[in-house]
């Protein structure tokens, strides 16, 4: 029997939110239940801050965790984001390396997870195939964004990208009255300065192809 039947059903309504949890014995599946720490991740807390060893790692079951990495002037851009479904294959690859996290991670969203221990991960994947197929396809999945990422920093027009980033964002909240973020988040998330993207902005709102208010953009 678990300690708290309320937190063994949410540990196991996260960890069925991943198919290859469902391709696990029940024997197994009962371990890894047993094992989670369920865990809620305040908006503005540290998930791991650079050069941290990677003593647990997580399985998001809500919210959102971004990943960055800041310069030495202070300037930052997104790596990815960890959402609802997903794991930082960054802590997954510390993990199984021993290596310290080379990146930042802050949940910009309340988050809930599972935590499992880096030991017995470790032991997880070496010794069950399944686990290790899910981190090494959510590695190769991950690397392909962050290759598209680098190929956009380094080919892309700042102007088509904040245009492509603009409207990904808000077909991904269509319910809102506009993109509630400001320049300087806007900024962060592509590489750039709050100054550039201002001046970006602006231009498109003489375009007519949005319009802004404080705090907010609207897709026209």
């Amino acid at each position: 029997m678990l300690d708290n039947p309320t937190a063994e059903g949410q540990r196991l309504e996260i960890l069925q939110l991943f198919p290859f949890f469902q391709d696990l014995s029940d024997s197994f599946q009962q371990q890894m239940i047993k094992t989670a720490e369920l865990a809620s991740l305040p908006r503005g807390a540290f998930y791991f801050e650079e050069g941290h060893s990677c003593s647990r790692i997580a399985l998001v079951g809500g919210g959102d965790i971004r990943v960055f990495k800041r310069g030495e002037t202070g300037r930052e851009i997104t790596l990815y984001h960890v959402e609802r479904g997903q794991t930082c294959i960054l802590t997954a690859s510390c993990v199984l390396a021993h290596t310290p996290y080379p990146a930042t991670a802050i949940v910009d969203t309340d988050a809930l997870a599972v935590l499992f221990p880096a030991d017995i991960f470790r032991d997880w994947v070496a010794r069950n195939e399944i686990i290790r197929r899910f981190v090494f396809s959510s590695l190769a999945n991950r690397m392909e964004g962050v290759l598209s990422l680098i190929e956009e920093i380094t080919f892309g027009k700042l102007d088509e990208r904040l245009l492509k980033f603009l409207e990904e964002r808000s077909l991904a909240f269509p319910g809102k009255q506009g993109i509630q973020m400001t320049h300087e988040e806007i900024a962060t998330e592509l590489g750039s300065v709050r100054e550039v993207i201002s001046r970006i902005l602006k231009d498109f709102e003489r375009r007519g192809l949005l319009q802004q208010s404080r705090g907010k953009i609207l897709l026209k």
